[in-house]
């Protein structure tokens, strides 16, 4: 019989991807560094050399997913030039990813992430267009709403209702 050799070359990236596969199917609560090696059919000891801790390994799945969020809320966002275009396109975008992804959004959010820079971007051209300011303070409205819609799993808005309400946000 072939043994298997104790550390793999991908170990690291392979525990990031099953627990973000039992995080995707349970939530956080559930994930076991434990139940990961035994899986992954390492060692636990395997697994601690590379996360000493649960938080160490859901601080990295944290930033995985804030960095997965970002790029989905900014995918196709410059294909119109009208910035309330852009903002619908940043609601719809964030809408299919809370979709795809519930658990992950449910986790993101206990400890919400900083405010995008596409949105500030698109929130700053948004007030330049109506011609007037956009505070940190508005931006950081806006980021927060979006945020409590993403909590709201039974609840279906559409993307241009909640455009209509960040405009809203804009405009006071």
């Amino acid at each position: 019989m072939t043994q298997q050799p104790y550390h793999r070359q991908n170990l690291a990236a392979a525990i990031v991807q099953r627990a973000r596969q039992e995080l995707e199917e349970a939530g956080g609560d559930r994930l076991s560094l434990r139940q990961i090696a035994r899986f992954l059919e390492v060692t636990p000891a395997a697994v601690y050399r590379h996360y000493p801790d649960k938080a160490a390994l859901l601080t990295q799945l944290r930033r995985d997913i804030v960095e997965e969020l970002t790029a989905a809320l900014h995918a196709g966002v410059l294909d119109s030039a009208d910035a309330t275009a852009m903002l619908q396109r940043m609601v719809t975008n964030l809408l299919a990813y809370a979709a795809a992804h519930p658990h992950a959004v449910a986790f993101i959010v206990v400890t919400p992430p900083p405010v995008p820079q596409s949105l500030q971007t698109v929130v700053t051209l948004l007030a330049a267009q109506r011609q007037t300011v956009a505070t940190p303070q508005t931006t950081t409205a806006m980021w927060t709403f979006l945020l409590g819609v993403l909590l709201q799993r039974d609840t279906t808005f559409d993307a241009t209702w909640i455009s209509e309400q960040l405009l809203k946000l804009l405009a006071e």
